[in-house]
């Protein structure tokens, strides 16, 4: 059986704790912060990548537990900044590094030159943080007016990238301001309904295209504005919280995460983590909706040898196509079933493989935050933690082979 949380924490080694305040104001509460560790087990001279530093949460945490090295990503300027600072305090134990964490197979090859396999251990936290999210000038929040950017690697639409990293990263970058003014109304209604899932996308796009032809829209006031009007639909609240929401709230999570390209960026990190970690060495990801999980749960049922590598069937979808037909059949017991092949609907979910897998999964289901962090906690009431062990066995790249857009 494993140990508590609690007898973890006590037999963690203290003599490299610090209790040294950090040099800035930690906006960003770290979910599941426990869960992480207690899956990672940090050890004295191990070295850790943590993929999403943020304000540092994790990346705190490891260091602050043994005396281990933690390489820290994030293609925030404003993250890197403070990871910067942080390492100040921690005597050449953390390495800040400003990039994607997609990129972080081509970053450590070049930049820090390691030999492969180099990490115990890779955690990513994927989203936008609550800093993020409570600074106006960056566009994320339909909350807090402020002008259209939501790229995760810009300090904001109005201003300018201080070094040669930054003026990279906003390379061929387009932001909130360029999609809902000038893409088409087609496009603008795929995004919002492929990354937001609003069966309204249609309505929502239509009502974009009309108010930018009258003005353009600048702000995240704006928009919001148009989304609600087009899309009346009465504040709601979801889960245990007493958030109150309405429609533009999935709007501007599609516009987030295409205009960063949050998917792409994740199938990459995962693909390289299979040639980053040593033997035993554990991939934790902590997601916050749908999207994301299953992302991560389609890789490590390839991984893990539960799924053969080349089977792409849409199992998510023909469970849904399941469910909302037996409703149909419930309501109408005349409704035909044999629409499409149920043998193919009610096959298993997974086709074993004969390869050796790659990893072994650290827990059968997803690991989610506690009552008591969702009372203190309510932005993890979406979370979900998968963990598993890196093998000995060659990886399969079920999603690809990391580094190969390059070598092209």
């Amino acid at each position: 059986m494993k140990r508590s949380w609690q007898r973890l924490w006590q037999c963690l080694p203290r003599r490299n704790y610090t209790t040294v305040q950090l040099p800035y104001t930690a906006i960003h509460t770290p979910v599941m912060l426990p869960q992480v560790l207690e899956q990672l087990a940090p050890r004295s001279g191990g070295i850790y990548a943590d993929l999403t530093f943020g304000d540092g949460g994790y990346t705190k945490a490891l260091l602050d537990s043994c005396d281990c090295k933690v390489v820290a990503f994030d293609q925030d300027p404003s993250a890197y900044e403070k990871a910067k600072a942080m390492a100040a305090l921690y005597n050449g134990r953390l390495i800040p590094v400003l990039g994607r964490f997609g990129d972080i197979f081509s970053h450590v090859k070049s930049r820090l030159q390691w030999t492969l396999p180099c990490f115990d251990g890779m955690v990513m936290d994927i989203g936008v943080s609550s800093g993020q999210i409570e600074t106006p000038e960056r566009g994320f929040s339909y909350k807090l007016d402020g002008p259209l950017d939501m790229r995760m690697f810009s300090r904001g639409r109005q201003s300018t990238p201080k070094n040669d990293d930054e003026a990279d990263l906003l390379k061929k970058s387009i932001s909130a301001y360029e999609v809902v003014n000038f893409y088409p109304q087609d496009q603008l209604a795929d995004i919002i309904y492929q990354y937001g899932g609003d069966r309204l996308s249609r309505k929502i796009a239509g009502a974009i295209v009309q108010a930018r032809h009258k003005e353009p829209i600048e702000t995240t006031g704006q928009l919001a504005n148009t989304i609600q009007k087009a899309s009346p639909q009465p504040k709601w609240k979801r889960g245990r919280d007493d958030m109150l929401r309405n429609s533009a709230a999935r709007a501007f999570q599609a516009l987030r995460i295409y205009i960063n390209d949050e998917l792409g960026q994740l199938d990459q990190a995962l693909q390289a983590s299979e040639y980053l970690l040593r033997p035993e060495g554990t991939l934790v990801a902590v997601t916050f909706h749908s999207l994301e999980d299953r992302r991560v749960k389609t890789f490590l049922q390839h991984c893990t040898g539960k799924r053969a590598i080349h089977d792409t069937t849409d199992h998510f979808g023909l469970k849904r196509q399941a469910y909302h037909q037996a409703k149909r059949h419930l309501r109408d017991p005349a409704v035909v079933h044999d629409v499409f092949d149920q043998d193919q609907l009610y096959a298993p979910a997974h086709h074993p493989t004969s390869a050796a897998p790659s990893f072994t999964l650290s827990s059968k289901k997803p690991i989610i935050p506690t009552k008591h962090e969702l009372e203190t906690n309510p932005r993890s009431r979406s979370a979900k933690l998968r963990a598993a062990k890196r093998t000995t066995s060659p990886p399969l790249s079920p999603f690809g082979s990391p580094g190969k857009d390059d070598e092209e």
